[in-house]
């Protein structure tokens, strides 16, 4: 018979045994996690932005600036220490006050103090969701377009979130600007709302153009025949144009932020097949890349060339979501995407170029679509497959190289490439 007393030991020795191995095999994520619910214990406050508070989430800024507060690494939350200050800003107001900006300070308990009293900063809400804006300025970009900011208004203050190269003439985002840090890996979940344009597209309405029925109208219109159009639409296939953001929803961490990539100018007419394969891929990989190197970097995002795909009679015609018989066509279909990466610090860039027409041939492709030397044989974090040409052929280049054929930059020799 054992002794009971050997049988508990055994027991204990077990448990301790699961506990230590279950430990060690918690993820980094849940183990900063428990860190740094720790850490509120000891003079610290957490305000936990895991999920979106709802539409009515403030932006959380560094008092008397135009900078937002950033999250601890590899997650939406952030972490302030005792005493330190954090501004609160609602374009309509607080739900529970006219006022649209109050500086809050930590505790140390995880409550913020704000006019002598402790709250629970997840319950200062606004009254609706926050407006964003997009502002033209004077400044002028490629080929005499506008330079348009968007983001936020807090006068005299403007919160920036991302510049768009537009050109007003032939509604064509050329390119759009933004940052992308290693905490832009995480995001939070937010629901998609409807797309803005402003007045920006004057005579059209963009929802409708991007409608199923509307794309079959105008391609009709453009190729010639409902026979050509079945060749090339196809709902079931992911074979029709969608919205194909330029600065991606994903590019941003909270939810108020997400929100401002929903103009239309931050959008053209990309292949869903490509929007959902080679072009998820790529805006995925980068901000891994970015996360990985631990560095900072600007991002051009943008289109080049106009789409041009056979007509009944065999002759290439030029794409657009609209023909108009007085202005011709409107709103082009983009012949190649790009997201041009420079690494400012170290001098170093990439070119990713991602061809937006499903039903081109490689030959097509060789001839008319590869617009420099072909580097991606150095990229190897990208999880893409770049010659599956329904999902979008992909190649990568030399930014220098790749900008002397669009001239959309004005950048200076970039040496090294970022590889």
């Amino acid at each position: 018979m054992w002794n009971l007393s050997i049988v508990l030991l055994l027991v204990l020795s077990q448990v301790e045994q699961y506990v230590t191995r279950m430990v060690i095999e918690s993820s980094t994520v849940e183990f900063d996690s428990f860190l740094e619910e720790q850490s509120t214990k000891t003079g610290e406050c957490k305000i936990s932005l895991k999920k979106a508070l709802n539409l009515k989430q403030p932006l959380y800024l560094i008092p008397g600036t135009d900078k937002f507060y950033i999250p601890t690494p590899n997650t939406t939350d952030l972490l302030f220490r005792q005493g330190e200050q954090v501004e609160l800003f609602c374009t309509r107001g607080f739900a529970d006050t006219e006022e649209k900006s109050i500086i809050t300070s930590c505790d140390g308990k995880n409550g913020f103090v704000h006019n002598d009293e402790a709250h629970d900063i997840s319950q200062i809400t606004c009254k609706g969701p926050l407006f964003h804006v997009a502002l033209r300025t004077e400044d002028r970009c490629f080929n005499n377009a506008t330079l348009v900011k968007v983001g936020f208004e807090m006068e005299p203050r403007f919160l920036k979130m991302y510049d768009v190269c537009f050109d007003e003439n032939t509604l064509v985002p050329y390119f759009v600007k933004h940052s992308l840090s290693p905490w832009n890996v995480k995001h939070q979940p937010t629901k998609r709302p409807p797309f803005i344009q402003g007045d920006f597209y004057p005579g059209l309405k963009m929802s409708k153009l991007y409608s199923f029925e509307s794309q079959r109208k105008n391609l009709e219109k453009i190729l010639g025949s409902s026979d050509r159009v079945d060749a090339v639409l196809d709902k079931k296939k992911d074979l029709f144009l969608a919205r194909g953001h330029l600065a991606a929803k994903a590019d941003f961490v909270f939810s108020p932020h997400q929100r401002a990539t929903f103009w239309f100018m931050n959008v053209a007419p990309q292949w869903q097949k490509f929007n959902g394969f080679n072009w998820q891929r790529i805006e995925t990989g980068v901000k891994d890349f970015i996360a990985h190197r631990k560095t900072p970097v600007t991002v051009y995002t943008g289109t080049y060339g106009v789409l041009e795909l056979p007509d009944a009679n065999g002759d290439m015609q030029k794409i657009y979501m609209d023909v108009d018989p007085d202005n011709g066509g409107r709103v082009p279909v983009p012949k190649v995407y790009y997201k041009i990466l420079h690494d400012e610090t170290n001098d170093a860039g990439i070119a990713l170029i991602g061809v937006n027409n499903p039903h081109a041939t490689m030959e097509e492709i060789k001839n008319d679509y590869i617009f420099c030397n072909d580097v991606s044989d150095r990229i190897n974090w990208l999880k893409w497959k770049r010659h599956y040409i329904p999902g979008g052929y992909s190649y990568a280049c030399d930014v220098n190289e790749f900008n002397n054929v669009t001239k959309h930059l004005q950048l200076g020799k970039i040496s090294n490439l970022l590889v």
